[in-house]
Order: structure tokens, then C-alpha cells, then sequence
């Protein structure tokens, strides 16, 4: 039988605050935590399952900070014979070429009220309302070749002694790459396209939108322009919302150097759905993303955060299908728990995207878990450690590069079990680290080799706050024990 192993070295430390203390609010003080469609319902949502979905959410997952419930996308889809992700023609448009949610499966937004009525719903539950919107203008508006609104005078956008439209500002050879009968760039250099991205947002502030998922503007689709104006509308707005980038195919550190100050979320790889190959992709990306120091780095009124993407756990759909909930996950109960741990360690956004009415209690376990909660708000200066490594209880230091960053597939004989490795800075077989009580609840654990230019790697071991550990004994022991935090995997 052949094993593969994926060998991961993550280290974090917990710092001696838990919260921080400032005059002004802080956008995304903390990896944003939530709720969204897609996983489960894809675009075929209605306003009936979404409020009952928000309903549990408020009950059973509030209590552990998931406070945003996200519709995804195309919301604005007629569900009717012919529609799918990237048809053209089935979507409702107001006057001006904006969106607007298809009243057959959003019954409160008849007579022009959008998603009033759902977002006060939602508020009234305690939690807070996010919906996807895509890049710039839709072809049916542009087809249409609808006027362009100016909010600051009501009516139609005027420059140069004429009225301007849809064909005026829509760039029809930028398309988004994955609906290209959906969706293109807007020209942000001409007033008329500014004033057209103006409308869209200042439309969904009017609406109660706490949460604005944007997508195909980041990754392989990425438009900088678009982006940055999107962002000073919404430090303009007297309405906080969250700022999120999707999708992040072929998105690299460098490329969100020149974005992640203008967001407050941005997702670092394509979708990620229930297949181990999906999970397995986001360790190097995290060990490269922790690497650039983008993790919590200054984002928009506040702070960023690279997204591995929601969390397909529970029950699902297909991607890009036309039918709601259907099925459980792909993923076994260990590639959860991995994914789960991956997840909190690089301290991504939790979305959860399994249908909540369906929320069974091994699901529900793992993304309540108040350790691994706690190590995705709290814990600092998380990174891929490249010098030490265990294997089934023993450890060693490594030196070369090639050593360090081994992650290929390995025989390890013909064993079904399944195993986390993990070790104390006590164990004598370790050597290298010095471990100094500051407190009865705090120790500083040192790497006390040469590590060349870099200055001494030292962090901090909080006291756990809970005795017991429903994810994962091995974590229940690492933190019990342990004063150096990694794991190895090994999967079929």
C-alpha cells in the first residue's frame, strides 16, 4: 500500500493579551468568522433557506464569534430553465445596470428595496450581513447599454455635454476569465466609471451590508484599479463593511503587496472544495504567505488577512451546479481535522460552508473548537519553522535547505494507521531550545542555535485555558505538554 506523507513544521506563539485595547474601532482586529452559501447551496439560494440558515447560525455558532452570514453569488439570477453560473440574459438589472436580487427567490426586495428587509432580519439575530458581488459591469448591462446613475445629483451621470452609458466605460476585452459571459471591467479612469462603481456600493450600504465579498478582481483576474477605488468609496461610506478579495488563483505575496492594505481579507488560492488535493495545496502557500509577514498586516481601517477559502465541511453541493445541499463531505474525519488545524495555525478567515440546518455534531465539534479558536484569534508570529522535525516522536535538527523543505511522497511501509508526531523542548533528544517561566501562566521558549542574520526566534506558551480537547488528542497533548508546536501527517 502506498502512503504519502506531507510533512508540515508550523510555530506560533500566544502573546500575554488577549485583546486589544484602542480609541477607535478596528476593521478585522481578528480573522473575520462566518457563514457563506456557496459550499451548500451554490447560487440557487432563496431568502427562505437563508434566513433559516441565519436563525441557526445566530443560535449555534455566534457563541464562538462566526457573526457573518454571506450570500454568495448571483443573487440576481432568475432560476429558471436555461440559467447557470455563466449564462447570459437571466439577470435583473435596475435602470441604471446595477444588480438587484431576483424577487421570485428574494421575495422582500419587490418595490425596489433590495436587501433591506433580509439585512435587518439578520441584524436583528446579532450577526452581520455580507453578500458576493462580481468585478465591475455585467454584459446584460452593458448589452443594454443602461445610463450610468450619479448619486450626487440622482440622476443620470453627465460630462462633456452628454449623458454616458454601459458602452461607455465597460472594457468588453477584460472579461472575468471564469464568466466570461457575466462580467467585465469598468474604465476607472473615466468619471462616468467611477461614478458607476460609486452607485453599486453606496447601494449596498443603503441596503445594511456589513460584508462585500469581491470577486474576480484578485489572483489571475487581478484589476488594481478597480480595487483601489472600491476601497476609498468605502472608507467614504458612513457604513462599515468589511472588505474581502476573491478568488486568489496564482496569487503570490508579491502580488498582494500592492493590495492587502486596501482590504481586509483576500483569498490566496482558487476554490478550495473537499478533495485532500485541495487541502494539501494550501501548506505551502500559508508557509509562503506567513513568510511575507501579510498575516494580520495593515488592511482597510484595520487589518488584512490571506483566506485558504471556505470551509467544505458537513453538507454540501458541486461546484458550479444548479441544486442545493445533497451530500457529506469527501473529506474523512482526519483530512478535516488537518485542514481544520491548517486553517486556524495560518490564521485564515472561517467560513464555513456546509448547510447549517444539516450541522451534525462531529461537524459542529471541529469548527467550535475553542483551542483551535483561540490559536486562530490569538496566536502571533506563526511561520513554517525550517529547523526542527519530528517523526513519530523523535526529532532532529536540519540544515540544509533541501531537508528543510522536503514535502514529497514517501514510503513508509504498509501501516493503515494514521499519526501526529510532536515533541517537548524537554525531551532530551532535542536540543537547542531554552525554556524560561516569565510567569505561572507564560514560558518564553528560545531557539538558541545561530540562525545567521536572523535575531533569536523566540516564543510564548500560554497556560490552555480548557482542560480537555474534543479535535484531536495529540493537540489536547501539545498544548498540556509541548513548548514547540508542529505536526506530521501521513494520509493514504
Amino acid at each position: 500500500m502506498r502512503i504519502q506523507l506531507l510533512s508540515s513544521l508550523f510555530l506560533f506563539s500566544f502573546g500575554s493579551y488577549l485583546y486589544r485595547v484602542s480609541s477607535q474601532p478596528e476593521h478585522a482586529s481578528f480573522p473575520p468568522r462566518g457563514w457563506n452559501s456557496y459550499d451548500s447551496f451554490c447560487w440557487i439560494l432563496s431568502e427562505e433557506d437563508f434566513l433559516q440558515s441565519a436563525g441557526i447560525i445566530s443560535q449555534r455558532l455566534k457563541p464562538y464569534g462566526y457573526e457573518y452570514a454571506v450570500v454568495d453569488y448571483l443573487w440576481y439570477r432568475k432560476n429558471v430553465p436555461g440559467a447557470y453560473p455563466d449564462s447570459l440574459g437571466f439577470d435583473v438589472i435596475d435602470e441604471w445596470g446595477r444588480m438587484i436580487p431576483d424577487p421570485d427567490r428574494w421575495t422582500s426586495s419587490k418595490d425596489g428595496k433590495g436587501f433591506t428587509e433580509v439585512a435587518k432580519k439578520v441584524h436583528s439575530m446579532g450577526l452581520k450581513f455580507g453578500i458576493h458581488v462580481m468585478r465591475g459591469l455585467s454584459r446584460q448591462a452593458y448589452d443594454a447599454n443602461t445610463l450610468i446613475l450619479d448619486t450626487t445629483t440622482g440622476g443620470a451621470y453627465e460630462e462633456s455635454g452628454r449623458q454616458w452609458r454601459a458602452k461607455d466605460i465597460g472594457i468588453k476585452e477584460r472579461a472575468c476569465a471564469w464568466m466570461s459571459h457575466g462580467f467585465m471591467s469598468v474604465n476607472t479612469k473615466l468619471g462616468a466609471g467611477r461614478a458607476f462603481l460609486r452607485s453599486l456600493y453606496e447601494q449596498y450600504a443603503e441596503w445594511g451590508v456589513d460584508f462585500v465579498k469581491h470577486d474576480c478582481v484578485f489572483g489571475d483576474d487581478l484589476d488594481v484599479d478597480e480595487i483601489t477605488f472600491v476601497s476609498e468609496v468605502l472608507q467614504k461610506l458612513n457604513r462599515p463593511i468589511l472588505y474581502s478579495l476573491s478568488p486568489g488563483t496564482s496569487a503570490t505575496p508579491t502580488m498582494a503587496k500592492d493590495i492587502s492594505g486596501l482590504v481586509n481579507m483576500y483569498r490566496v488560492t482558487g476554490d478550495d472544495w473537499d478533495t485532500w488535493g485541495d487541502v494539501a495545496a494550501h501548506f505551502d502557500v500559508s508557509r509562503d504567505f506567513a513568510a511575507a509577514n501579510k498575516i494580520g498586516a495593515k488592511g482597510l481601517l484595520g487589518r488584512s488577512w490571506p483566506d485558504l477559502d471556505m470551509l467544505p465541511l458537513g453538507w454540501l453541493t458541486d461546484p458550479g451546479s444548479n441544486r442545493g445541499p445533497y451530500r457529506m463531505s469527501n473529506l474523512n474525519l482526519d483530512e478535516q481535522k488537518t485542514q481544520m488545524t491548517l486553517w486556524a495555525m495560518a490564521r485564515s478567515p472561517l467560513m464555513f460552508g456546509g448547510d447549517v440546518r444539516k450541522l451534525d455534531e462531529i461537524t459542529y465539534s471541529l469548527i467550535t473548537n475553542p483551542f483551535i479558536l483561540e490559536i486562530n484569534s490569538y496566536s502571533t508570529n506563526n511561520m513554517e519553522f525550517p529547523y526542527v522535525t519530528g517523526t513519530k516522536g523523535s526529532a532532529h535538527k536540519t540544515t540544509a535547505h533541501s531537508q528543510r523543505s522536503r514535502r514529497c511522497l514517501k514510503e513508509v511501509g504498509k501501516s493503515h494507521a494514521q499519526f501526529l508526531g510532536f515533541t517537548s523542548c524537554n525531551h532530551p533528544k532535542v536540543n537547542g531550545w531554552s525554556i524560561e517561566a516569565l510567569d505561572q501562566d507564560l514560558d518564553q521558549i528560545c531557539w538558541k542555535e545561530h540562525m545567521g542574520s536572523h535575531e533569536p526566534l523566540c516564543l510564548y506558551k500560554q497556560k490552555p485555558l480548557l482542560s480537555s480537547y474534543a479535535l484531536s488528542p495529540f493537540l489536547f497533548k501539545l498544548f498540556q505538554t509541548t513548548k514547540y508546536y508542529y505536526f506530521h501527517y501521513v494520509i493514504l
